[in-house]
């Protein structure tokens, strides 16, 4: 008991890691290009890594075990293309429908489980998914609608005009399809795999990726000297959002059901919202409201829908098995 309650207990926080840097984050893209902040988060996370390692044995120890087969793939959408996603939504979007267009993960995993993992679903999660899904649609049009960074603002796309908002809503869809795919993977890890060490690869994985999308947009990194204070804003968001809840996460994963992670993610949405007010991000307005209480409806029915001890999230599928 005390033994699930540890793997627990880091589950949660990861989520509440990830749930506060949601916040800091919008804040710093207001005056970091998102790809520039992209590179700044994802590699301070790693040098937090690194330096920690210099006092940990177990640290320095995974850095010589990296499984690159799994590190790679995992590290391209998780953190890679999901934080690349997640700031281009800070861009056009507000920490209400963030948090909520993200928490789309939970219902994604549920529909990739049924297809990939032929995970079998009751009517009531058909519906469930139906009523979640919704809300989130709801949440993403009066996001859109009423935020007032990008009400009216338009950018071009492939030579079309698009809305700024709907950018940023369908950007935070993208970020819960990665965590949906990366959910999936994780379900399938074999225990014997060093977490630690899986962490660092998808660190490493994620920076070199940042990198080369920084050159491939011609994007000007952001200094001290060029955003102020902004900038140690930016690497804040990365140690508190990056290595930290993935080392958490990692760790407590293979050894939770995925009813637990389920529940847990619910977090994430609520850290972010509250955390978000306090530091003047803003509060759910209007229909936002009505779309909220639908994704929690729709999540806790999922939810309620897993079988409790018998959930194991160990299904260790052909792929991960060479």
């Amino acid at each position: 008991m005390l033994r699930a309650n540890k793997y627990l207990i880091a589950m949660m926080l990861s989520m509440v890691g990830w749930g506060v840097g949601n916040p800091i984050a919008d804040i710093a893209i207001d005056f970091i290009d998102p790809v520039s902040f992209f590179v700044i988060e994802i590699i301070s996370g790693l040098i937090l890594f690194f330096l920690v390692a210099l006092g940990v044995p177990s640290l320095r120890k995974a850095i010589r075990q990296v499984p690159w087969k799994l590190a790679l793939p995992f590290g391209l959408i998780q953190p890679g293309l999901s934080y690349l996603l997640g700031n281009v939504g800070w861009q056009y979007g507000t920490v209400t429908t963030g948090a909520i267009l993200m928490s789309s993960e939970v219902i994604l995993l549920a529909v990739g489980g049924a297809v990939f993992l032929r995970e079998k679903l009751s009517i009531w999660s058909v519906v469930a998914l139906f009523v979640g899904v919704s809300g989130a649609i709801v949440v993403g049009i009066a996001g859109q609608a009423s935020n007032p960074e990008t009400a009216g603002q338009y950018v071009t796309v492939l030579g079309l005009s698009v809305s700024a908002g709907l950018i940023g809503a369908l950007a935070f869809l993208g970020v819960g399809l990665c965590g949906a795919i990366f959910g999936l993977f994780m379900r399938g890890l074999k225990s014997e795999i060093n977490t630690i060490a899986l962490t660092l690869g998808q660190m490493t994985t994620a920076s070199f990726f940042s990198i080369i999308v920084l050159f491939a947009t011609q994007t000007e990194i952001a200094t001290p000297q060029s955003v102020g204070n902004y900038f140690y804003i930016a690497v804040l968001a990365g140690v508190i959002g990056t290595t930290l809840p993935f080392l958490l996460f990692n760790y407590a994963a293979p050894m939770l059901t995925t009813k637990q992670t389920a529940l847990t993610l619910n977090i994430i949405p609520v850290v972010a919202i509250l955390f978000g007010a306090v530091l003047g991000r803003g509060l759910p307005i209007g229909a936002q409201y009505v779309g909220i209480v639908l994704v929690l409806i729709s999540l806790l029915a999922l939810e309620s829908g897993h079988d409790d001890e018998k959930d194991s999230g160990l299904v260790s599928p052909d792929f991960l098995k060479s």
